[in-house]
């Protein structure tokens, strides 16, 4: 997708250009559509270089902001994928040359590793959005991902500014790195000031069944996997029993892991308070995180497992900028939600314990005050408009001298 027509008649009259790469699409990585609509709000002209979506579809980001894709990484082989990433970092480098951006934002490894390989004189910042270390036994699963995460863990200091989503990140970056300073924290949080595009209602309408309306609805987006306890989730619900609230589940593929949810909710006495559906549009995500009520956040922390301490989750973001109450498991990155009032944590990922959440969460949302109390929050820290400070203070100094 390219809308970039009329972009070079404005990067000719403005040369408060940036240039945003990503592996991993936007709409699975949407801090990189906040930070883009944040930027652009302050006059910058933004690209965004990625490569496709797995669910292919119009999103509209209003004016100034081109996203562009190279083609379909995600399900290619190990040589198309190559000949993909050739492409992407040949694109890359011609847009530093029609352009001339004042700097490359750069959000995961691959895309850090291609910004180093083009940027010339112009400034690198890199927002790790990943956790990304070097082990053995990974690397032997995933070798030509596994070099590039090593690549950008040697090379982190040649970035101008480096941040990532979590206090915990960037501490774990800055001792796994050396580092003689300590990377910025810019939290993952959406773009308060999105515009609502069309009936969000008419949408949720379309896509769920018609006994959910006036229901109470958790909504579960992102992964599915053992880590981020979906099972586990749709186990707790069937306990809860209640026939007032409904659940719904996006990103159910064609796996083990993901068939044996299916297999339990066909089975289960709340079958019909039960939505899975595949990955969604954008657009749709959206229609369901506004119209839900309790936006539901597991992962599960392993004792022997520094990255599974140290979360950063969308979905956190996303929820709250909706209005949505948190349901998650208790740690360090979850319980300032908790501490606000505006989240309920499970004192484990047990089924039994999470089902004692969803209770309590159910009954939170009873107090409508709650909403107040998220918009508060959002509006004067948990949003990317306050987060991306750092970024835009960086970015100023350098408009400044140009």
């Amino acid at each position: 997708m390219n809308n970039s027509s009329n972009f070079d008649s404005i990067c000719a009259m403005n040369k408060k250009n940036i240039l945003l790469l990503t592996l991993v699409h936007p709409d699975f990585l949407p801090p990189v559509y906040a930070a883009a609509q944040v930027l652009r709000d302050l006059q910058y002209n933004i690209h965004i270089l990625t490569f496709d979506s797995l669910v292919p579809s119009e999103f509209d980001l209003g004016d100034n902001i081109v996203l562009e894709t190279v083609g379909n990484h995600h399900s290619a082989g190990t040589f198309e994928r190559m000949k993909l990433r050739n492409k992407f970092t040949e694109l890359a480098k011609q847009l530093t040359i029609s352009n001339q951006p004042i700097a490359i934002i750069s959000f995961c490894p691959f895309s850090f590793d291609c910004g180093l390989k083009i940027k010339n004189n112009i400034p690198l910042i890199y927002i790790a959005l990943e956790i990304a270390d070097f082990v053995l036994p990974v690397f032997l699963r995933s070798p030509l991902s596994n070099y590039r995460n090593l690549l950008a863990l040697r090379n982190v200091r040649k970035a101008d500014l480096v941040a990532t989503p979590s206090i915990q990140r960037s501490a774990w970056l800055a001792g796994r790195c050396h580092l003689s300073f300590m990377p910025h924290t810019i939290l993952n949080t959406a773009y308060r000031n999105a515009r609502q595009e069309g009936d969000t209602l008419d949408i949720f309408k379309e896509l769920v069944p018609s006994t959910f309306s006036n229901k109470k609805i958790l909504l579960y987006t992102g992964a599915v996997n053992t880590d981020l306890c979906t099972l586990e989730l749709v186990q707790a619900f069937d306990q809860v029993n209640d026939q007032e609230s409904a659940l719904v589940i996006t990103g159910i593929k064609d796996n083990e892991y993901c068939n044996t949810i299916t297999a339990f909710v066909n089975q289960c006495a709340a079958k019909d308070r039960i939505k899975l559906f595949p990955y969604l549009t954008r657009r749709q995500m959206q229609a369901l995180q506004a119209n839900a009520h309790i936006g539901v956040c597991l992962a599960k922390e392993y004792p022997d497992s520094v990255k599974s301490k140290m979360m950063a989750p969308n979905k956190a973001g996303e929820y709250l900028s909706k209005g949505l109450y948190l349901l998650g498991v208790t740690s360090e990155y979850m319980r300032p939600f908790e501490m606000k009032d505006i989240a309920t944590l499970s004192a484990s990922a047990r089924p039994g314990d999470i089902c004692i959440g969803i209770k309590k969460a159910l009954a939170a949302i009873n107090d409508k005050e709650y909403k107040t109390r998220i918009s508060r929050f959002v509006e004067d820290y948990f949003c990317m408009e306050h987060q991306l400070k750092p970024v835009i203070q960086f970015l100023n100094n350098i408009a400044n001298m140009l």
